[in-house]
This record gives C-alpha cells, structure tokens and sequence, in this order.
C-alpha cells in the first residue's frame, strides 16, 4: 500500500454504482496469496459520448472478478461489472496493457464533458486510478487488426466524433478520414497523456506517457498543419479548410515509441472552440460578459457566465451558449472573492494595476518579454496568500512570481514552508503559489512573468490575493487502502505548518465504508506527523467508499477572533518509475474497501499503553497470524520506508525505533519485537495513538501495510510525572 494523497473535490462528489459479485464461490477457490491493489490501465475505448449506454473494457494487471462497486470523482456515470463467469488477470510485463473486464456504462445526457477518474472495488481488494473521458460527440473505435497508417489507408470518420484508437507498438501512426468542405473551420484535439496519467504501469522501457504529435493532410496528401504539445504533451489543431475534399489527421508519439497502453482520444468537431474566457472567473451570485477566445466562433465572441444561482465555488469545466452554437468544455472559476480584469498595461511600478484584497484577477501576458506588476497595501506582519492559476487549467503558462517593495528589493516569500525571493513550480504544475509576510506598513509590488518571456493569446492567467494568517496543510500516505473484517490498516498523514501555526490539529476521514472507523487523533503543538488507524469491525459488510481526509484547527483571524478552519489533504497517486523507483502524481480520490480475508489475518501488539521518561526505552512484542497460503516475509516497522526515503511516521519527535528491534519475520516466525526509544529532548505527549505496522510485499516496490491493535504513547518529565494530566 504505497503511495501519497492530494483531495481536491468534496465527499458530494464522490459517486459510485455496485453490481453482484460473480466470483467464484470461496469454498471452490484457495484463498489469494500478495493481495495488492488492483491495477488498472486504460479503458476500451476511452470515451464515452453524453447519453450513451454501452458495453466498455476495463484493462487491469490483477483480476476484476467480484468487482461490487465503480467509483468516479463526480455523480452521474453508472458502470456494472459484467463478465459471465471468473476470469484470470496474470501480471504480465511493463509493456502489457493487462486483461480486459467487461463493464455495462451509461452515462447521462446533462453529464458534463471532462475526464473522470475512475475506482473499482472488488470483494478482494480496491483498486489504482484510471481515467475516462465523457464527450459530446459520437464514438468510433479504431478496427482493429487493419491497416490504417497511410492516408490511402486511413479509417474513415464522420465530423463531428470522438476517435478512440492505441498507439501500441513501436513506429506506430494512425491515419482517420474524413470529408471536408472549404471553408470548414475543423478542430482536432488530442486527449492521450491527459486519459493515462495517473495510471500506476505507464512506465515501458524507459518511456512514461505518450507525447502525441498530430499532422493534418489535405486532399492533396500535402501537410497543411501540425501540432506538438498543445495542452501538456496533447496535441491540437484548428484549421480553417482551403477546399472540398478528404482530409486526413495522423498521430503518433514524437519519439515512435508504442505501447499497448498508449491509449488515445481524438475529438474532431466544427462547432466553436474556445481556449479560455476572459474573465476567467465570475463571483458567486453574480453574472458578467466574458470575451471568447478561440476558433470556430463565426464572429461570436462574447458570451454570459452566470454564477447568480451558484452553490458551490471552485473551478470547473463548463460550455457556454452562443448565437454560433454551444461551445466545448472550457474552465472557469466561481470565486467567493470579488473579480477584475488587468488591463494588461501594468508593466511597470508606474503603471502597476492596484488591488483591494481579498481580490481575483484575470490577465493576459500578450507579449513576449513582458512582466506584469500589481501593488498591493500591506501591514506589518500580516500574512498574505498569492494563488496562480494558469497550466492547471489547460493553459501554457510558466509562471515565475516576486514581491518588492517600491526601492525594488525583492522580498522574502514563503513556498512549501521554506524562503524563497521566487516563486516557481508546484507539483507537477507550472503553477505558482506563495505566503508574504509584510515586513512594514507599506505598498508593495507582486510582479507575474513567464520564465521562458513567452506571451500571446493563450497566455492567460487567474490570480488570487488574499489576507492571510496561520495555516497548514494536510499531506501523506492515504491513497488506497483495503482492510478484512477484524482487522486495522495503517495510513499516514503530515501536515505542513505555516506562517507560525503552531496549535493542534484534529485529523478526520469523512465518508467511511460501513463498519470502519478511524483511530481519534489530534496532532498537538510540535508534533507533524501521525498514523491513521483503520479499524473494521468482525462483522463489517464488504463494502468500498470514496473518502476525504481532512485537518480542523481553531486560529485567530485577521481580526483577531477565533476561527475554524478545515484543510482537506492533498491526494497523490503512485506511479511506477525506471529502475523501480518510486514517482507521485496528483490526483481526487482516496478509496477504502472492506474485503474478504487478505494475506495477514491478524497482528497484535503488548502493551497497549506505554509510558517512558526521557532517556528510557520499551519493549513491545508483536505477533501475527498469517493466512494458509501466504509464506513470505513480514517486516515490522512504526514509520513507512522505501530504501533511504521515509514517506510516513507515526511517532513524536524525539522518540524513534531502535536498531535492536527484532522486525523480519520470516519462516515460522510469528513474533518479533520493537524497541521504542524516547530521546533526552522528547517532549511530553499524551496516550498519542500509533501501531505496530507488518509489511507484506506484493512486488518489488508494493506493499500492504496492516497495522495492529491500537497502542498508546505518554511521554512524561525526567521525574515520571505525566505534564499533560488533567488538572
């Protein structure tokens, strides 16, 4: 079980469908041995058009059979498993796309167009994350077995259509035709890296996600356009046709590589295409005119975004109607914050455009080589929040940010909890965010530029500004978890404290699997890191759940008062890297399943309550009970390692787990030791939860994390006297 969580969407959301299990019956069947997640690849074909109902493939290393529960990261989407009778799913080698499962999908006329993230639950295990996208156009799968790499040869396509193909071989290119008329304003967008990049097994020979490259021929077998890297490593073109005739696009990766697991989708309309709004964002409870930027749009060039009966804030992808027709898909945001746009003059101190915090900002880098600037007034010591938004939301900005005073000196800022006079990259974004702390009453500058001077049409951005105060975030090892009746799964969780926070954090999962609980804990001042504990109960359901991990703290506002706050935990999948090694990838959901009996059956842990001065130490004796099949080692630990890199604790600062400890168990060995040792610094803590952790490997890089029953650690002064006792 590996691998680091970022939560995105609310627990409403979350949505699932359940069907009954056609697994084989248990008594028929040896129990599984190494029961690891269940790994999907890609589905067949990809998309799946608004209002359709259809039979569709699901690919994964390890078998489907007794899938109940399909999970995606927005309500609408039904999806039943489908196979007649248990089917095997060998893991084969990185190059494989894995085992088809049949699936009965339907998807609603009003679902909105988007890629969805998708979840299985099976009674055995729960699984990775896959991706399928919903779109407004009729599907067309590549024939297989047949020759389409010439345009002479090219599989013929209507306009418009989604055509859902797979590069999957070496030197591989897919040709598709279709009849074109002059004058016909055609887009082609290509969604390959954006429907496999969380996948766990993407990696092949050296070579991760498919790096699309599309070419447009006309009538004359000529190349009249192409495109490489349009939206991430997905290609698009929009083209304007010179004459009747047929047309054909061709893809293939820029580096003629192939993999079975190189699927693809590749919308082809004629309807208005926009890239981005401008504003990008509008205010709840508001409605403004925005500017359509784009192609197709037959001179209309303006449309409504309305949030004036908005629930809800954050982004999202929407279409907006105009006299030329309904547009794609494009992202806006509904801010709670007030909304303007920068004239895009402001590129200089002089001509700096002004902010009113709490504010949104939509701005257009429209030149290369330009910088923009924004004053702001600010008040000493007071924490301000700068949020961009610009390649998250499909845009090719690589935004660099600064803060100056009106001397020009840049001033110190604060990113991921360090210092910094720059603000870059996020996590696998080009985005950039940062806290400023005002070292005087004054006026200040944020300054925006891209870091390759690029600018244009498309180099758009949103940006927020806040007042801010004491914070933190909430980060760690909770992307999956699977867990037998009777039984504690262990996840981990770190917070991230800033701009001086230093209060307690009370950790919390919303939306549980029936019959599963998590251990009570609160992270107290000093403290970063804990184990949360999953407990199912002897006689919980199989069941699965979508679920939200999150962390609530009281701190002072701006004005001084104390305010709640709750900070949902960012959510990253594991991803398979060269040579085995370990990579993250940002994704929405975290799962939990209740499932059959896995490969340890039991763990326990003596004593339950552990007591140490500074300086001492403690025994605890773990034992385990395995399953009949499973025979290989079991490793003990308190913290999550992989080699040298630590991806979770359970214990306080200043108390660790001793090289003494007795922690492979391997053989006939049921029992081992782990030695606790607290340090002359620990400092006191009160019955803080943790557990004995047992690792069983799946391969070489996945584990199963089981935990054991509950163990509680005080630490009290140098005189055994507890400091935190009640009064």
């Amino acid at each position: 079980m590996r691998c680091i969580a970022y939560s995105l969407l609310t627990l409403s959301l979350f949505f699932s469908t359940s069907t009954p299990s056609k697994a084989a019956d248990e008594k028929k069947t040896p129990p599984p041995s190494k029961i690891g997640f269940r790994q999907l690849v890609a589905f067949k074909p990809a998309a799946v058009q608004q209002g359709d109902k259809r039979t569709i493939q699901l690919h994964t290393s390890y078998t489907l059979d007794g899938t109940h529960s399909v999970f995606f990261d927005q309500p609408g989407i039904k999806m039943t498993f489908t196979e007649p009778k248990p089917k095997a799913a060998p893991r084969r080698g990185r190059g494989s796309v894995g085992t088809p499962f049949a699936f009965d999908i339907e998807v609603p006329k009003d679902q909105p167009t988007r890629i969805y993230e998708c979840r299985v639950a099976t009674e055995q295990a729960v699984s990775s994350v896959t991706h399928l996208l919903v779109t407004p156009y009729p599907v067309i799968e590549e024939v297989e077995k047949k020759d389409n790499n010439s345009f002479d040869t090219a599989q013929v396509v209507t306009v418009p259509s989604t055509v859902c193909g797979i590069c999957e071989k070496s030197e591989d290119l897919d040709c598709y035709k279709f009849t074109g008329k002059k004058g016909q304003e055609i887009t082609i967008q290509v969604y390959a890296q954006r429907v496999t990049e969380a996948i766990h097994t993407m990696q092949t020979s050296g070579v991760y996600l498919m790096d699309s490259i599309l070419t447009l021929y006309g009538p004359q077998k000529q190349i009249i356009a192409q495109n490489d890297n349009f939206v991430k490593s997905d290609s698009l073109i929009t083209f304007t046709l010179p004459a009747d005739g047929e047309y054909v696009f061709e893809i293939r990766d820029a580096r003629y590589v192939g993999s079975g697991k190189y699927a693809y989708c590749i919308e082809v309309s004629d309807t208005p295409f926009v890239y981005h709004t401008m504003p990008l964002a509008v205010q709840k409870g508001k409605t403004t005119e925005v500017a359509l930027q784009g192609h197709a749009l037959k001179g209309q060039t303006k449309a409504t975004l309305s949030a004036a009966d908005a629930k809800e804030t954050g982004w999202t992808k929407r279409t907006l109607k105009t006299p030329a027709g309904e547009t794609n898909a494009v992202w806006t945001l509904i801010s709670d914050d007030p909304q303007v746009t920068a004239p895009g003059t402001n590129i200089s101190t002089k001509t700096a455009f002004p902010l009113t915090l709490p504010v949104g900002v939509s701005a257009q880098l429209s030149e290369p080589e330009q910088i923009h600037y924004y004053s702001f007034k600010a008040k000493k010591d007071q924490y301000y929040f700068f949020k961009l938004m610009s390649n998250r939301i499909e845009l090719p900005l690589d935004c660099v940010m600064q803060v100056y005073d009106t001397k020009g000196k840049a001033q110190r800022i604060y990113i991921n909890g360090g210092a910094n006079t720059e603000a870059d990259d996020g996590l696998k974004t080009k985005d950039a965010e940062f806290y400023f702390q005002a070292p005087a009453d004054a006026e200040y500058y944020v300054t925006v530029r891209d870091l390759h001077d690029r600018g244009g049409q498309r180099f758009t951005y949103h940006l927020s500004a806040q007042p801010s105060g004491p914070e933190f975030e909430v980060h760690g090892e909770y992307y999956y978890a699977q867990i037998a009746p009777g039984t504690n799964m262990l996840w981990f969780a770190k917070v991230k404290r800033l701009n001086g926070f230093d209060g307690p954090i009370e950790m919390n999962i919303e939306g549980l699997p029936k019959g599963v609980t998590l251990e009570p804990v609160t992270l107290p001042p000093g403290v970063n890191d804990c184990g949360l504990i999953l407990k199912a109960a002897k006689d919980a359901p199989i069941n699965a759940s979508l679920v939200k991990i999150t962390g609530t703290a009281k701190v002072p506002g701006p004005d001084g008062k104390e305010r709640e706050i709750v900070r949902e935990g960012h959510i990253t999948c594991e991803i398979q890297s060269g040579g085995g090694g370990q990579a993250r990838w940002p994704i929405h959901t975290s799962i939990v399943g209740v499932t059959k009996p896995l490969d340890l059956l039991e763990v326990t842990a003596t004593p339950s309550e552990i007591k140490l001065k500074p300086g001492e130490s403690a025994e605890i004796k773990v034992k385990i009970k395995r399953s009949e099949v499973y025979k290989d080692p079991v490793t003990l630990a308190t913290s999550f390692m992989y080699f040298r890199s630590k991806f979770g604790e359970q214990l306080p600062p200043g108390v660790t787990l001793s090289k003494k400890s007795k922690t492979r168990l391997a053989g006939d060995t049921l029992e081992g030791t782990l030695i606790i040792e607290a340090s002359d610094k620990a400092k006191p803590i009160k019955r803080f939860p943790f557990a004995a952790m047992a690792r069983v490997g799946i391969t070489f890089s996945i584990t199963t994390n089981y935990a054991s029953n509950v163990l509680y650690l005080t630490i009290t002064d140098s005189e055994g006297k507890d400091k935190l006792a009640k009064k």
